[in-house]
């Protein structure tokens, strides 16, 4: 082509001035549901699993220690999980009723959600904690 440009070129700016339309347009989130489920013969409202010796656990430690107390009508537990052969059994035994595949540690059980990893804690945990609170 000589002079001209490519024909495509309108043709994809149109494309994306139409999707940045229609995504403006999107309906505002609904209503909350129901509150999770409880997991069984557990009482906390965050269980907070980690390992002695685990670096990403004690990177992410602080942040969930701070929620805690920014937030003392929600109830955390710490659960070590490397050296408690129970408390190893409940990680399964949590992740399998939350239907959840667990990734490893650190995780974070909240409202009916499990959150694997230092970056997806730091994100998630904060709004299902004000989530769990607003119910109160």
């Amino acid at each position: 082509m000589t002079g001209r440009g490519s024909p495509w070129r309108g043709l994809a700016g149109g494309v994306l001035l139409l999707f940045v339309l229609a995504a403006g347009c999107a309906a505002p989130p609904g209503p909350a549901g129901p509150p999770p489920a409880p997991i069984a013969n557990e009482t906390a409202d965050v269980l907070y699993f980690w390992g002695v010796g685990c670096h990403a656990c004690h990177a992410v430690t602080p942040f969930v220690e701070e929620l805690a107390r920014a937030h003392p009508r929600v109830r955390f537990e710490a659960v070590e999980t490397y050296g408690n052969q129970t408390n190893t059994s409940r990680f399964y035994a949590v992740n399998r009723a939350l239907n959840a595949t667990p990734q490893g540690l650190p995780e974070v059980v909240a409202d009916g959600r499990a959150f694997f990893g230092e970056a997806a804690i730091r994100s998630g945990l904060p709004g299902a904690v004000r989530a769990i609170e607003a119910r109160r």
